[in-house]
């Protein structure tokens, strides 16, 4: 969906919300119509850019029962976010990155969302507005080749690892979750991605969108991962993710910017181990498993999974040809415990 853009100017320039002609707005607020209507060109969640000046302003009017507010900036300048309706008022803390829950008695109501400049510098941003969503619902970021692909060989592309169609798809899944939480990140161009859905789809893997590259050169990959990532992570600014990556390119070295950016919102890194050594520096704080029967019993540790999904995901990956006794995956849940 194309941003809209607000410039601190006269005239206002609309885009998606409203046609591309210049519209006065005399008291500098802008609507953003209802975050329930369902229609395709206001999709959720909305995004606005925005300039302001310090010490400036900008209002915005926001047409729903319940919603959150943040701002995004590569900048670091102070903001804050309030919200009014009546005798309903909401104020976010002051920081480089303000979010605000507003939430009343359930009526839809005409809220004002306002975004204030409290830095000494401009202010360019963008406002991220979205319904309220379960926060147990987690999202999941993944890469694909030797992550959930194995390496081809002469007759085409194998299965998936053991066990991590199922993984996924129990993440997703989750206390009673719904499906399209589920984002995938490669350094393959466009081209490289031709029939990788059908074979997820033929295996298990649950579907999603495949953010692709244009090259596997890492200091082309690391980059544009990380802005892949992060568009991610900035366009469901309520859900909490599990990365999967692995040792054999720069995934432990884009993830670990991720959470060093959202420090928050990274529930579990989880690095399949398919080089021989690994630096331990480079996996720090991460989990490095050697299969995805070790990943479900520390993801039960983490109270990421329950018991029974874990051993569902454990004799999965045992199904599909890992090799773990009944005894092994008891020992593997017994030490996460």
């Amino acid at each position: 969906m194309t941003p809209i853009r607000y410039c601190a100017s006269p005239c206002a320039i609309l885009f998606a919300v409203s046609l591309g002609a210049c519209v006065s707005e005399p008291d500098d607020l802008e609507d953003l119509g209802s975050l329930s209507d369902d229609k395709s060109d206001t999709a959720l969640p909305r995004i606005v850019e925005l300039e302001l000046a310090p010490g400036a302003s900008k209002r915005y009017r926001i047409t729903t029962p319940a919603f959150v507010a943040s701002l995004v900036q590569e900048g670091t300048v102070d903001a804050q976010l309030t919200a009014t309706h009546y005798e309903h008022s909401f104020t976010s803390d002051i920081s480089t990155t303000p979010r605000i829950d507003v939430a009343a008695d359930g009526t839809v109501r005409n809220w004002t969302l306002t975004v204030h400049n409290r830095g000494d510098a401009a202010l360019e941003t963008k406002v991220v507005v979205d319904v309220p969503r379960a926060q147990a619902e987690l999202g999941i970021v993944s890469d694909i080749d030797k992550t959930v692909l194995p390496p081809e060989t002469s007759a085409g592309l194998p299965p998936p690892y053991p066990g991590i169609a199922t993984l996924l798809r129990t993440l997703e899944l989750r206390m009673a979750g719904a499906a399209g939480d589920v984002h995938f990140v490669t350094a393959r161009t466009p081209e490289g991605i031709i029939g990788i859905a059908d074979w997820m789809a033929m295996h298990g893997v649950p579907a999603g969108p495949i953010d692709t590259g244009v090259s596997g050169a890492p200091w082309v990959a690391q980059p544009e991962k990380v802005r892949d990532v992060s568009r991610i992570f900035d366009t469901r600014v309520q859900q909490r993710f599990v990365l999967f990556g692995d040792t054999s390119h720069r995934d432990p070295e884009v993830y670990a910017e991720i959470r060093t950016k959202y420090p928050t919102r990274v529930a579990a890194i989880f690095i399949n181990k398919v080089n021989e050594t690994v630096s331990p520096t480079r996996v720090a704080g991460m989990h490095l498993v050697n299969n995805y029967a070790e990943a479900a019993a520390i993801a039960f540790g983490l109270e990421l999974l329950t018991e029974t999904e874990a051993r569902t995901v454990m004799n999965a990956a045992r199904t599909e040809g890992l090799a773990i006794t009944a005894a092994q995956i008891d020992a593997l849940l017994d030490a996460a415990r």
